[in-house]
């Protein structure tokens, strides 16, 4: 086959690269050439129009004057939800039946479908990338290699399998599997890596969906030497390790065990401050912090009657909101990495919906839009360790991408219906079935006051 022919130009855009380099964030009568082998396809040239000679006999798509820029990456989701609250069902069964359930066939085939067609809503969204961070069983590990195996395009999914807790602590019985010591972790930790994943995520503090007491959200869980254990294991298998944590005493045990990516948030002291910029025990030398403030956002703003929450659930929101928001503000004060992720699957987060974070790292952060896209796609390809291959539009990178119908570093509403996404090269089909309208119907005012 001539090797022109697996070469596609993508002409007659505005090309945001996510370089972000001063004064070139926009190319103007951009063309981005694609080029495929082995059904992988990688961008070959980006620029503008004039710099580059289109090849003959290449399949053009004239893309009319739309903006491109990269796939946006989620870097804090659940695939077990899709943003419904808690059934009825669910309500009912205690956690050792819903454990059960969960683990027959008829439970794991539904979650499966469910976690699949989360992925896929993700995907035609824009959002081209996600880190899974707490799902059963490794259910998500099963559903990227059967995505991955599939003809149709799908996402990149970097998975971590269960997340780690101790006995009682957040998401026991769910999401996480209990250790209670430094070696039981490590031997976690070995069966993770052995089951396939990608990363390990642990919870070292206690959370808001399951809390039972006022402050228990945000308590410190799991030890610091549970937590210095499974960060070494971790390590030394080359492996970034997430966690769960909603409090400064939290915030220090984690960060001082060599935590990598601290999940969520709390109010920050200098020491906190400095172990972000500079963490000996980390595996790349420093940690960053992933806030999620599309999940508070629902919770606070509808009536625990749609969430299914209780009224401690709902107040200890409220505590976690305010430590969660201070701590960003602290992080971009204090150049530290800062990352963008959601908790999809959380009552009322959708998996499609990742672009409206963006809006409220401007709103409750104080980010331009500027950084908010940037935090979506460089930020969090360098802090996922996948800078190499995505984040970006370079040559050499994998064309991941999304074409919206205007400028979204003057306004991000575009990013919420892409005009087309492209994964690997691939036109991703274009539908909109993904989208829940029971939900988007219960959230429309709030996302309105956005």
């Amino acid at each position: 086959m001539n090797k022109r022919n697996n070469i596609r130009a993508f002409i007659n855009c505005n090309i945001i690269d996510g370089k972000f380099e001063k004064d070139k964030d926009t190319v103007r009568k951009g063309t981005i050439l694609v080029e495929t082998a082995d059904g992988k396809g990688k961008i070959k040239f980006v620029g503008n129009k004039d710099e580059v000679s289109i090849p003959n006999n290449c399949k053009i798509v004239d893309l009319k004057d739309k903006y491109v820029l990269p796939g946006l990456i989620n870097a804090h989701a659940h695939l077990f939800g899709d943003g419904s609250p808690t059934s009825p069902e669910q309500l009912k069964r205690t956690p050792d039946e819903n454990l059960e359930y969960m683990k027959s066939s008829l439970g794991k085939h539904l979650i499966k479908e469910t976690m699949k067609k989360n992925a896929m809503a993700a995907l035609h969204a824009g959002v081209t990338t996600f880190r899974s961070v707490g799902d059963p069983f490794y259910y998500d590990i099963e559903v990227k290699n059967e995505i991955k195996n599939s003809p149709e395009v799908g996402p990149t999914m970097l998975c971590a399998g269960p997340m780690i807790c101790i006995t009682g602590g957040h998401g026991y019985k769910f999401i996480s599997q209990a250790i209670d010591s430094p070696w039981e972790g490590r031997k976690k930790v070995r069966e993770h890596i052995y089951n396939g994943t990608d990363l390990i995520k642990i919870a070292n503090t206690g959370g808001v969906t399951d809390s039972k007491k006022i402050g228990e959200a945000g308590r410190a869980q799991m030890t610091y030497d549970e937590i210095a254990a499974i960060c070494d294991e971790a390590h030394r298998a080359g492996y970034l390790v997430a966690s769960h944590c909603q409090s400064t005493k939290g915030l220090k045990e984690a960060l001082r065990a060599g935590v990598d990516t601290i999940e969520h948030g709390a109010e920050m002291d200098d020491e906190v401050i400095s172990l972000f910029k500079h963490n000996p025990r980390s595996l790349r030398g420093y940690s960053s912090l992933a806030p999620t403030f599309l999940t508070i956002y629902y919770i606070l703003g509808l009536s625990t009657k749609y969430t299914k929450l209780t009224d401690i659930q709902f107040a200890n929101g409220k505590i976690i909101e305010k430590r969660m928001s201070s701590g960003f503000k602290t992080a971009l004060k204090n150049g530290i990495r800062t990352a963008l992720g959601t908790d999809a699957a959380m009552p009322y987060v959708t998996h499609y919906g990742t672009w409206k974070e963006l809006k409220l790292h401007v709103r409750d952060g104080g980010t331009t839009n500027r950084q908010a896209i940037m935090h979506a796609t460089k930020s969090n390809s360098e802090i996922l360790g996948i800078d190499k291959e995505v984040g970006t539009l370079e040559s050499g990178k994998y064309a991941d991408f999304i074409v919206v119908d205007g400028d979204p570093i003057e306004n991000l509403n575009y990013l919420g219906s892409p005009y087309m996404v492209v994964k690997n090269g691939q036109i991703v089909k274009k539908t909109d079935d993904y989208i829940i309208p029971e939900i988007e119907n219960m959230i429309k005012k709030l996302d309105k006051e956005m």
